[in-house]
């Protein structure tokens, strides 16, 4: 018979009964929770009931105080975060409604700003450092004033042309001195005063200058380069500056002319190699290279030896120098004062090979192979062109060939049985190039521009002044004349009718002639010539008297002598002829000497006649 269990009326139970009643609730509420298999719904996932607080401390008793460690802990971590969130929203709501109430910042107007105008064509330096010109530098400097105000008073303005010559590899690593050093070319002190200017005028400022032709052209290297800018600087009278740094990009180009021809010999053997090749190369486009390669053949008795081309190998390579000097501070680095740190780099820039080709020619004396092929600079490695500057950079390329050749055996008899030996040699070429610039037209400055302004002088020229450092005309210096005195002849002048007509002087006096009649009178032996021409002669001009005193023309020449022996009644007729002379037959034709044949020779007559 089961035994009823006991009641009692107090609130304390054993612990056998609390369990088994905690048992049996837990199993009548999984009953009531239980869904039949046919309901249930397959698209929810319903997650596993975990029992309350209370009935996970009586089943786990131990983890009841680890729990509210815990609960305690995640609680605590809850709460700051809330704590941080609804902080930061706060703070964000501040700041942005500081954001609003404030105004927004405005960055400064500057006061106006420079444009570069350059009006010279490319700065292309023509011809070498050594017989170079230069090139012609001229623009304008543009104000434009951008000042709310629309004006702006510039206390000082000046502008600089300078060389930026900067290293790669200084000798301190971190000192700016030692890697760049700037020297200034040429300064524009456009004010000399303040002065204000304007928004609506035309600010500018022209400028020119001649740079010298030994400048090195603007390259960048691996390990220096070398650049020039135009530095514009103004200050308004607010302490303001206006700055402006433009850069200048000179070139060298040397113009092309004949080709050059190398001869290279390659011992123990009887090779020797010619190369024909431009003087200069340009980095973009291909330059052609010939080859003859002789004595390739060595023939004998009943045998010859020849040497086959089986390869052709080329590359430019590239050397690039810089020394990098110290600054003052440190110069201990290097050793001292004057001394510096030199760095070299070597590139390809440019290679190809060829296995095909050229031409062999066994059958000629000593045999010939002749090549041509073209070789070029790779623009993909951006190569430099040739430069040697003071300042410590320098490029220059280098040319190298390389041909391969092998031995051959074969009789004379039939030289199609070729057989080789196995013997191959390497024969390696190096000719140095310069790679230059195109020169286009090749026309420099002072052939193709007029001058400038300050290069033409004045006109008239002056005297100049004593000083010897006035120009072209300085030095000058005038002094009185103390030497003897200068010969004059007064000529009396005619009077004419036409004041336009230009001046006529006076004709030489008739005395003169006579004179000229007297001499040749006395040459023939007239005794009343002579005492006649006494007179006359002593009026004759000096020029006269040397006349008639020639050998060639007076009495003693060969032509007097002649007359003599040839008309025996010259004299008489001369003597007919001068009583009958007066002043007025001197402004007539003078007679004329008529020339007859008579017996085979000449004679010589005067007679009257008129100029026909």
């Amino acid at each position: 018979m089961p035994t009823r269990p006991a009641r009692h009326s107090g609130k304390s139970t054993s612990p056998d009964q609390s369990t088994n009643a905690v048992n049996e609730a837990v199993a009548a509420v999984q009953k009531k929770v239980t869904v039949p298999r046919a309901e249930e719904v397959p698209a929810t996932k319903s997650s596993p009931r975990r029992p309350s607080f209370s009935m996970n401390a009586i089943l786990h008793p131990g983890k009841e105080k680890d729990h509210k460690r815990g609960d305690s802990k995640g609680r605590e971590a809850r709460k700051n975060k809330r704590h941080s969130l609804t902080g930061s929203m706060r703070s964000s709501s501040r700041s942005k409604e500081a954001r609003s109430t404030q105004s927004p910042r405005l960055a400064p107007i500057a006061p106006g700003r420079f444009d570069m105008i350059i009006e010279s064509p490319p700065l292309v330096v023509y011809g070498t450092t050594a017989n170079s010109t230069g090139a012609l530098l001229s623009g304008r400097l543009k104000l434009d004033v951008t000042d709310p105000a629309g004006e702006v008073q510039l206390t000082k303005l000046v502008m600089t042309l300078n060389a930026a010559i900067t290293t790669k590899k200084p000798v301190a690593k971190d000192c700016p001195e030692c890697a760049k050093r700037v020297n200034d070319l040429k300064t524009w002190n456009f004010l000399s005063e303040p002065n204000t200017y304007y928004v609506d005028n035309n600010n500018q400022f022209p400028f020119s200058f001649l740079l010298p032709g030994h400048l090195p052209a603007t390259t960048i290297s691996s390990l220096g380069s070398v650049a020039y800018h135009l530095e514009a600087t103004a200050t308004t009278s607010h302490s303001e500056e206006i700055q402006l740094r433009h850069p200048l990009k000179i070139e060298r180009a040397i113009p092309p002319g004949l080709d050059k021809s190398s001869v290279r010999i390659f011992p123990p053997t009887n090779l020797t190699s010619r190369v024909i090749m431009p003087p200069v190369i340009h980095p973009i486009g291909n330059f052609p290279l010939q080859m003859i390669l002789s004595g390739v053949v060595d023939k004998k008795t009943e045998t010859q030896t020849r040497w086959r081309l089986r390869k052709v190998m080329w590359r430019i390579e590239e050397h690039t120098k810089m020394i990098s000097p110290p600054c003052s501070r440190h110069g201990h680095k290097v050793g001292g004062d004057g001394k510096a740190l030199q760095h070299q780099d070597e590139r390809t820039v440019g290679s190809d090979e060829l296995k095909t080709g050229w031409k062999s020619d066994f059958d000629t004396h000593g045999g010939e192979i002749t090549l041509e092929f073209e070789a070029r600079l790779s623009p993909s490695r951006h190569p430099i062109c040739d430069m040697d500057s003071p300042a410590g950079l320098e490029v220059k390329h280098n040319l190298v060939v390389e041909l391969i050749i092998a031995e051959e055996f074969c009789p004379n008899r039939n030289t199609s049985l070729v057989t080789p030996t196995g013997a191959a040699r390497v024969l390696r070429m190096q000719f140095a190039i310069n790679v230059t610039e195109r020169a286009g037209m090749g026309i420099s400055w002072d052939e193709e521009m007029p001058p400038v302004y300050e290069d033409v002088p004045a006109s008239p020229p002056g005297y100049g002044s004593s000083d010897r450092n006035d120009g072209a005309f300085g030095g000058a210096i005038m002094e009185d004349y103390h030497g003897p005195e200068l010969e004059y002849v007064d000529l009396e002048r005619m009077e004419s009718d036409n004041p336009h007509d230009p001046p006529v002087y006076r004709e030489r006096d008739p005395a003169e002639y006579a004179g000229i009649m007297d001499a040749m009178m006395r040459g023939s032996g007239s005794g009343a010539g002579a005492g006649a021409g006494a007179g006359a002669g002593a009026t004759a001009s000096p020029r006269l008297a040397a006349t008639a005193a020639s050998p060639r023309l007076g009495p003693s020449s060969a032509r007097v002598r002649a007359r003599r022996t040839s008309s025996p009644n010259h004299h008489e007729q001369l003597q007919r002829l001068v009583p009958r002379l007066t002043e007025d037959d001197f402004g007539i034709e003078p007679p004329e000497l008529l020339v007859r044949r008579r017996g085979g020779r000449m004679e010589e007559d005067l007679e009257e006649g008129e100029a026909g």
